[in-house]
């Protein structure tokens, strides 16, 4: 390789260009499914910033908001995704076009400060874009970052007017809550009225909550509660909002250069496909001590989706997981600490948010959550450290009501794996250690349960679908260049041969797609679950900005892009990326009607088919279809699962039901009825099916003398016993056999 390099002077400044990118890569990332696998090194082809565009970059008066250190970080961020991204992406107009929608959202998501003259001046530059990153001008989002901050100040303008002004809580209006049925103001007049009913809403939902609390303590004859008026209680809500909305004014005062232009790296970066990513210095900080495996607070994956910060992972363990009540996708509105008033954290950056949801172990923050349905709930959770065995693969013996079936249950929460102790846990391990308990309690099948399941390492998926499936190929990568390697399993023996059944869901993803698809595509197992798996069926690398220069240590650190460079296909050619994996026998959950996972994003990468890996399908000692058509007349005929989907179809309407009345009775009727709707179904998942849960020996020799670990294995199993889908689950390995 040409190690040449090119050397410049930027005021005074020695700035070096590597030729060569190198590929940084966190092994521990593989272990918590951000990362599938250490891939091939990967070098960015020579490139070199013309003196010229370096000379006008740090001479240039074009921008009073960015520096030629934030200018610096868009070429390098544009190289690293013209010559490393999966796609062979192409900087072009249709790009630009891309990067100027993404940008105005997340500038204005809700659409409550741009007027729709603001995007029709902007408008100029939605083809120049393309040309103004290869150039190294920042015009356009300097002037959309001028628009949105002058147009901000104005807001703040507007709320204030409102919040002074009287409520009239009895006259019928309607205010739309979903941004993708606004549309820009026409003018100022009509903004304005808009921010009285957003400021309306807000003191009509304190005021809703304080009748609420009035009423339990009036229920509960709470002698020490205070009764007031709702009059007093609309001054309190009035006080209350003023301050939220303070503080909300007062962090976009706060919001810094280097904010706008990660916000705009993203923008850029984000249209490459919804895995790649800008981390800034800061940033990289927080991810770094995050992947530690260090984990004391709530122990919740969270992602700012437009202004909203949303639950994408709960982590097995964790105070959440223990607590039980929040769940994936979940919209996080606002944060308590303890019995002090709540911050509202709407349109607060990711970092803010996460500040507030981080404690000390042993305090107690208070979330209140937006659901599917639209209702609102307040969730208070014990922060606490990760439990680790909880993260690990562990199993269960379930048994039929008459005994007649005894089944094997094993269930792995991810695909973990110890990159630093080759003594350490590997997932593939361990499940190797659950298979051998179970086959010498002989059970009749296998329940492998990867619910939730993340992903993980590609090593142990292949080692892991080797216990069950003999040598053969397991999985195909492709990359930017259309090299196709098919990574295979090397067991000649596998250690289990009989009934197996694979549990997956919408949060199954990566690795856990793998391992689903492998299994289908030998006709191994018979895959259960929703309507798909996630359908992440990318692989991600990380490049340092600052290995592209040297010897100039006062312009690091610069950040880090994470960045998508292969693509995962099944043996039978079709990819799990965007379709993920359609299960054999699809049961109803609450998401049956709803769009989730990688196809919730408008930038994913598309669902193709590459060439049929060579493998041997096998034949199963029953008749498949027979099974198959068994279960879903089960499902058709099952109460519970009629239930389910009956709520999944109301969690559809409600999502869509997106306009709020602005007068007291009809609001709080509205939120009545939703409440009352959803304790139709509130004994989903809480009562006893057919089957018993019980140790595996060898476990029950381990816990013996361990109360703690015994009592959380009892629980466990209480868990079990109420799970319709492993109950099914066990119907269908009974039919197997």
């Amino acid at each position: 390789m040409n190690e040449k390099q090119t050397k410049f002077n930027i005021k005074n400044k020695k700035i070096i260009i590597m030729k060569t990118l190198p590929l940084i890569f966190i092994a521990l990332l593989v272990a918590i499914g951000v990362v599938n696998f250490s891939p091939k090194d990967n070098t960015l082809n020579d490139f070199e910033i013309p003196s010229v565009q370096l000379m006008a970059l740090a001479n240039s008066n074009e921008s009073s908001y960015f520096d030629y250190k934030e200018k610096l970080s868009i070429y390098l961020v544009y190289q690293v995704i013209t010559h490393c991204h999966y796609e062979n992406i192409d900087i072009n107009d249709d790009f630009s076009s891309k990067i100027f929608d993404e940008y105005i959202e997340r500038l204005d998501y809700a659409k409550r400060y741009f007027l729709e003259s603001d995007i029709k001046e902007l408008e100029k530059y939605r083809y120049q874009i393309d040309d103004q990153i290869k150039s190294m001008s920042v015009e356009f989002v300097e002037k959309a970052t001028e628009k949105i901050i002058q147009r901000q100040n104005e807001a703040e303008k507007y709320y204030n007017e409102a919040i002074s002004g009287s409520f009239n809580f009895k006259i019928n209006e309607n205010i739309e809550t979903d941004p993708k049925k606004l549309k820009y103001a026409k003018n100022s007049d009509i903004l304005k009225d808009n921010w009285r009913k957003i400021t309306k809403l807000a003191v009509l939902e304190k005021v809703s909550d304080l009748i609420d609390i009035q009423e339990t303590a009036i229920e509960k004859k709470d002698t020490t509660y205070k009764q007031k008026s709702q009059e007093e209680m609309i001054k309190d809500a009035v006080k209350s909002v003023k301050e939220n909305y303070d503080d909300w004014m007062e962090r976009l005062r706060k919001i810094k250069n280097d904010d706008w232009m990660t916000l705009y790296i993203n923008a850029i970066i984000n249209c490459c496909d919804p895995h790649s990513e800008f981390l800034p210095p800061d940033d990289k900080e927080n991810f770094d001590i995050q992947m530690s495996g260090k984990f004391e607070g709530i122990g919740a994956t969270l992602q700012n989706k437009m202004g909203q910060t949303k639950v994408i992972n709960i982590i097995p363990g964790s105070a959440s997981w223990q607590q039980g009540e929040l769940e994936v996708n979940d919209i996080i509105l606002k944060v308590g600490q303890g019995d002090e008033e709540p911050t509202d954290i709407t349109n607060m950056t990711l970092d803010e948010a996460v500040k507030l949801i981080r404690g000390k172990k042993g305090s107690t923050v208070k979330l209140t959550v937006k659901k599917l349905d639209g209702s609102i709930k307040i969730i208070p959770i014990v922060r606490d450290v990760v439990i680790i065995e909880e993260t690990y693969a562990k199993s269960s013996i379930l048994t039929s009501p008459n005994n007649d079936t005894k089944i094997g249950y094993i269930y792995l929460p991810k695909f973990y794996a110890d990159f630093n102790d080759k003594d350490g846990r590997f997932c593939s391990k361990d499940v190797e250690e659950e298979i051998k308990k179970l086959k010498a309690d002989k059970v009749d099948g296998i329940v492998f349960d990867l619910r939730n399941n993340g992903g993980g390492s590609l090593n142990d998926v292949i080692k892991m679908s080797g216990l069950f499936v003999n040598s053969g190929p397991i999985v195909q990568v492709k990359d930017r260049d259309n090299n196709i390697k098919a990574h295979n399993s090397f067991s000649f023996f596998k250690d289990y041969d009989g009934p197996l059944v694979v549990l997956i869901n919408g949060s199954s993803a990566s690795a856990s797609e793998i391992f689903a698809a492998a299994m289908q595509d030998y006709n191994r197992a018979i895959i259960m679950g929703g309507n798909s798996s996630f359908g992440k069926g990318t692989v991600q690398s990380f490049y340092d900005l600052d290995n592209l220069i040297n010897d100039n240590n006062d312009l690091k650190p610069l950040g880090v892009v994470k960045i998508t460079i292969q693509k995962f296909y099944r043996i039978n050619g079709g990819t799990t990326q965007l379709k993920g994996v359609i299960p054999d026998i699809i049961m109803p959950d609450n998401y049956k009607y709803i769009e989730t996972g990688e196809k919730e994003d408008k930038h994913a990468l598309k669902y193709d088919v590459i060439q049929k890996a060579k493998y041997n399908e096998e034949t199963p000692k029953y008749n498949r279809q027979t099974v198959i058509n068994n279960s879903l007349a089960r499902i058709k005929a099952n109460p519970i699962f009629k239930q389910i989907d009956e709520n999944a179809l109301r969690l559809k309407h409600k999502n869509e039901d997106s306009q709020y009345s602005l007068n007291l009775d009809k609001y709080r009727k509205h939120l009545n009825n939703i409440k009352e709707e959803a304790k139709k179904y509130s004994n989903l998942g809480k009562e006893k099916t057919n089957i018993t849960a019980s140790f595996v020996n060898a476990d029950k020799i381990a816990c013996s003398n361990d109360s703690t670990k015994n009592k959380r294995f009892t629980e466990w199993f209480s868990d079990l016993e109420k799970d319709i889908y492993i109950s099914e689950a066990m119907n269908v390995i009974n039919d197997m056999k």
